[in-house]
């Protein structure tokens, strides 16, 4: 029966299914499909980073004895890439190793399975995840969302009053020395580079920082000139 978790789902919900065994891929793959959750079967460590780049997944289920390769250090470069390191993963294995486990849980592992395993007890430690994602992300999008709006206002409104008073108050020559300020180059150079005396240029540059209300070069630099 399908879980009422997912009724109103208007996309599918995607995992990622790491195993040597092909019978065992396509057979989980069918008994998810009966509850709108596509799992996408890969039988190399390899595929696997294929898959999760190719878009986002909602956890993976990896056997712990895959030919070739480490789960466990599959698993540790997940968490260490920023990308991708907060989807949750299950642990299928063969072994009843207590150190296996508790080498996986250190991982930050949200199961175990044990093979041959129950579908449906796979069914429902991969929806449980799904419900507890959803309750811990949905306030932190919604803040993320706020402060963005919030951000893009003062943005906007910031770009259009930093943009029409140098457009309004600086000079061609002040601009020169401005590009060049913002770009690293000292007071020596943009003189001998304009062919004016160095005092001219500080001159310049005290007016600059006055129309900008810097201090300094430094924070001169540190103003959005992107937003320009």
């Amino acid at each position: 029966m399908q879980s009422n978790v997912f009724k109103k789902e208007k996309k599918m919900i995607r995992v990622l299914m790491i195993d040597n065994e092909e019978k065992t891929l396509l057979l989980t793959k069918t008994y998810f499909s009966r509850v709108d959750i596509q799992i996408v079967p890969v039988r190399t460590i390899l595929n696997a980073w294929t898959e999760l780049e190719k878009g986002y997944l909602e956890c993976i289920i990896i056997d712990i004895i895959i030919p070739n390769n480490d789960a466990y250090s599959f698993i540790e470069d997940v968490k260490k890439n920023k990308k991708f390191q907060y989807i949750p993963f299950v642990f299928l294995t063969a072994k009843g190793l207590t150190e296996d486990r508790i080498k996986g849980y250190k991982l930050g592992c949200h199961s175990y399975l044990s093979k041959p395993f129950d579908p449906e007890e796979l069914q429902a430690i991969v929806e449980n995840i799904i419900v507890k994602k959803k309750k811990f992300l949905h306030p932190i999008i919604k803040n993320y969302l706020v402060l963005k709006e919030i951000r893009l206002k003062l943005n906007h409104k910031y770009r259009n009053s930093f943009s029409n008073e140098l457009k309004l108050t600086l000079s061609s020559q002040e601009k020169l020395i401005l590009n060049q300020i913002l770009i690293g180059k000292s007071s020596q150079y943009i003189a001998s580079e304009l062919k004016i005396s160095k005092r001219n240029v500080e001159k310049y540059i005290t007016k600059i920082l006055d129309k900008t209300q810097t201090k300094n070069t430094s924070e001169l630099r540190a103003l959005p000139w992107d937003l320009m």
